[in-house]
């Protein structure tokens, strides 16, 4: 698993490293599910999250496992975060957040990313 823990600012965020599968969908999907597995064993409304997605394709098969992930992941995160959203993907992750219920912040990097997840928790 590419995903993990990371610590900013003495808070804990889990990153969900879902970078660079390009179209492989069958990879992604695995990451995913081994996220899932481990939100789901968080206290409710308890995870701090950092989704990044640059180099990942947004196709339809992807953009389920996105919607589908969200959903279940909702009750669990407090606040997420969401990487590498440009162009025609920030019109996707609107349908995601629909979907699911579930809101992100939007950002270029990393590090801005963690200022926002991090802020006013």
């Amino acid at each position: 698993m590419k995903s993990r823990w990371i610590e900013h600012k003495g808070k804990r965020i889990f990153y969900c490293d879902w970078t660079d599968f390009g179209y492989d969908v069958g990879a992604l999907e695995a990451e995913v599910e081994e996220c899932n597995q481990l939100t789901l064993a968080q206290p409710r409304n308890s995870m701090l999250s950092i989704v990044d997605v640059r180099g990942t394709v947004a196709s339809k098969d992807a953009m389920q496992v996105f919607k589908s992930s969200s959903a279940k992941s909702k009750p669990f995160v407090r606040k997420s975060a969401v990487i590498g959203i440009t162009g025609y993907k920030k019109v996707l992750l609107q349908a995601v957040s629909a979907f699911s219920g579930q809101s992100f912040g939007t950002f270029d990097d990393l590090e801005e990313a963690k200022d926002w997840v991090v802020e006013a928790d």
